[in-house]
């Protein structure tokens, strides 16, 4: 381990690379049945393996993928609570941070449809040079085979020219290998990530230093955050590290500057926009949560909640990292979202009883949450006052 570790950071960064390994593996049990990433025989026999647990062994992949979200939170709660007791240091938390996203990185992104569709945007314009915002996947049916395994082929790209562009350079750097371009794509997703988390640090450390550790371990090792953005990883973390950007560029008195890189962050998917006012109140991490809590409230009115939509919340949550209550209703909100795919992992389709079991899943761990911070005696004890 690293030098300057103090003896709690190596065994949870040792605990937190098994988590993140055990969760490497079971995003391979959800690859396409119709995809093969690799054309090495030992490869398809341990492809084949996995895929057998994920789609003809579903009880089994169900208990496996509810075992890995219990060990993420149950590490997540004891990490932030050694950082909050400053048993573990800032050192300890980035070696922790570091071996997630060098494990994650090449996992398979197992519950993102969209991104599948991210790449082939990339590809219609680099390959077929055509406009993705006038035709569809399916139009290219008889040429192009990765039809077998996308979906919303039916529709033109629903993405912005800013996130468009932003796709293309991993695309061309996969020198023409699938499984190359799917990890680049990741790992630029992935540098978002870090980026957004040391972000997080760096404007804690000028307004609230004693607590800017605390507030990157509650963005950084959310299990909802790990799995949104490292394992299936969406847009929304790229849209958050460029607000978290311009936060922190305004911090040092750039404010044009800072309006410019907001900007980049509403033309890659538009919800940052609600995070406008938060200039005119100089950029009060408060209320820049309060903005995007209207934003994900007015969303959800409008469509069904998608748990990668919590990407918007929780880095405005890790700004404020010493007002507990809202720790705790972030992780039950996180922990609701996340349970939403075990009972399409278990069923393997979104028919009855699939809705009624998800909206079960989703508040159960939010109202025990809600219990937490309205009794006070429960709050104490897990997360406890230095």
């Amino acid at each position: 381990m690293i030098k300057g570790m103090s003896v709690r950071g190596r065994i949870s960064a040792l605990v937190y690379s098994i988590a993140a390994l055990l969760l490497f593996v079971y995003s391979y049990t959800q690859v396409d049945l119709s995809l093969t990433l690799s054309q090495v025989s030992i490869w398809q026999t341990i492809q084949k393996q996995l895929q057998y647990i994920g789609y003809f062994n579903r009880p089994l992949s169900t208990v496996i993928f509810l075992l890995i979200l219990a060990v993420l939170f149950i590490l997540y709660g004891v990490v932030v609570r050694f950082i909050r007791t400053k048993e573990l240091n800032r050192r300890d938390l980035w070696v922790i941070i570091a071996a997630i996203t060098i494990v994650t990185v090449l996992s398979y992104p197992a519950f993102s449809y969209d991104f599948f569709n991210y790449l082939f945007t990339s590809k219609t314009v680099l390959i077929y040079h055509k406009n993705p915002y006038t035709v569809i996947p399916l139009q290219f049916s008889g040429v192009e085979p990765w039809l077998s395994f996308m979906h919303w082929t039916h529709l033109p790209t629903a993405y912005t020219p800013v996130w468009i562009i932003y796709t293309l350079i991993p695309f061309i750097f996969g020198f023409g290998y699938f499984l190359f371009r799917m990890w680049n794509l990741k790992l630029f997703i992935a540098a978002a990530y870090l980026f957004t988390a040391w972000g997080i640090g760096k404007i804690l450390e000028k307004e609230d230093k004693q607590n800017a550790t605390l507030g990157v371990a509650i963005f950084a090792l959310n299990p909802l955050i790990i799995t949104e953005c490292l394992v299936s990883p969406h847009n929304d973390i790229v849209m958050m590290a460029l607000a978290i950007g311009s936060m922190l560029i305004y911090q040092r008195g750039k404010h044009l500057a800072s309006w410019f890189v907001l900007s980049l962050s509403v033309a890659m998917k538009l919800m940052t926009i609600f995070l406008i006012p938060a200039f005119f109140m100089k950029w009060r991490r408060p209320f820049a949560l309060v903005c995007m809590m209207i934003g994900f409230v007015a969303v959800l009115t409008q469509r069904d909640v998608l748990s990668w939509y919590w990407v918007w919340v929780v880095p405005f949550v890790a700004l404020v990292p010493d007002i507990r209550q809202l720790t705790v209703i972030s992780t039950g909100v996180s922990l609701g979202l996340l349970l939403r795919y075990a009972p399409f992992l278990y069923f393997g389709n979104w028919n009855d009883p699939v809705p009624r079991l998800m909206a079960w899943g989703t508040w159960i761990p939010v109202a025990a949450a809600l219990f937490i911070v309205l009794t006070p005696i429960a709050g104490k004890k897990l997360f406890p006052r230095t």
